[in-house]
């Protein structure tokens, strides 16, 4: 998802990134390991993120389990520490530009939704904020997530860029969850071929029952389906991109709460995932702005795999009567909310009409599944 740049690295690499090519190399288990270099897992983990220094000790006891010499391992925590000091430098909560920064963020919901943690400290916050980023200081956030609106190739809106920071929120806590899915890799084919399965799940009415199914089936073809809350400032629907070339991400912010636009948007991001998937592109979505070619494409997958051609013909005389809906509804395999929801954008029920026959849910039920 994140933009590339080819200039001035912004990373500091810690020794523990080596350390962890060489157990993969070597075979060595972390237990192991710890055992060798006299540490509990604990403490290993820290040294591999670079929480924990590597000190004289620990590098002759590297030398020993890796074979090799302790010098190496001396010279790159030096390296380290080196970086992260320049990295470091500047990064101060008293600066104006680092106040401006944490103002444009939705910091409040950020904390509430437990997204970064509610320090108190200037400082603390400043840094929280950073580390949810996974950028070292400000400069590295603009070089990552400046450039969202360019990348965001279909829907965007006028006031965009007003609201890039809780956008980039957004997908950067849809990122962070979909590295805790597990999925095999991206096989288009394989996810295409899933979506008349994904379908029939529309009529069970509990998230907490059809969301792990859809996650499932997704993550067999190399899809992390994540549902993330849209805060204070973020206009986004859904979004897709790839967390790699082997894992695409489908998120949805559920921000209408109903089945109808909920499904609508699933298999909007599905269509765009199988009519016009890239690695290397975010498609975002919002609730106004332009259309172009790709997103009626879009639109029309969806529809068509949720109400196939042949039975939308159907549409305009079921609308005339509760029991043409409850039909039709029956024979494409989808939730009465669906055929609703698909009514009234063509304008063939008033938007009022009906609304009882979808499926409403609260964010509580999203989320007590994850």
């Amino acid at each position: 998802m994140r933009t590339e740049v080819d200039f001035a690295p912004m990373w500091a690499v810690p020794p523990g990134r080596t350390i962890s090519d060489l157990m993969n190399t070597k075979g060595v288990a972390s237990s192991r390991l710890a055992d060798l270099v006299d540490m509990s897992e604990r403490q290993l983990a820290g040294l591999i993120t670079g929480k924990n220094p590597l000190t004289a000790g620990v590098a002759a006891r590297l030398e020993d389990a890796l074979g090799t010499p302790a010098s190496f391992w001396l010279r790159r925590e030096e390296q380290y520490r080196k970086q992260l000091a320049e990295l470091n430098e500047g990064v101060d909560a008293e600066n104006e530009e680092y106040k401006t920064w944490l103002k444009s963020l939705p910091l409040k919901e950020m904390q509430s939704l437990g997204w970064v943690d509610t320090a108190r400290d200037k400082q603390e916050k400043l840094r929280s904020c950073l580390d949810f980023f996974g950028v070292p200081n400000l400069d590295a956030w603009y070089r990552t997530y400046v450039d969202l609106k360019a990348a965001a190739a279909f829907r965007t809106t006028d006031a965009y860029l007003e609201h890039a920071p809780a956008t980039a929120a957004w997908l950067r806590q849809g990122e962070l969850q979909a590295e805790t899915i597990e999925c095999q890799e991206w096989n288009p084919q394989l996810f295409s071929s899933q979506l008349a399965k994904i379908r029939g799940l529309t009529q069970i009415a509990e998230p907490s029952e059809f969301l792990p199914k859809l996650r499932a089936l997704c993550a067999k073809a190399g899809v992390a389906v994540v549902t993330v809350k849209a805060p204070k400032g973020c206009r986004a629907s859904g979004a897709t991109f790839f967390a790699g070339p082997k894992k695409a991400v489908l998120l949805l912010s559920f921000r209408y709460l109903t089945d109808d636009q909920f499904w609508f948007s699933f298999f909007h991001e599905a269509g765009h995932l199988v009519l016009h998937w890239d690695p290397d592109l975010l498609i975002l979505e919002t609730s106004d702005g332009p259309k172009s070619p790709q997103e009626e494409e879009a639109n029309q997958f969806a529809m068509d795999l949720l109400i196939p051609r042949e039975l939308q013909q159907r549409l305009p005389a079921a609308s005339k009567a509760l029991i043409g809906i409850t039909r039709l509804a029956r024979d494409a395999g989808v939730s009465y909310g669906i055929i609703v929801g698909q009514m009234q954008f063509r304008g063939l029920v008033r938007p009022d009409r009906y609304n009882r026959l979808k499926t409403r849910y609260k964010w509580e039920q999203l989320t007590a599944e994850e």
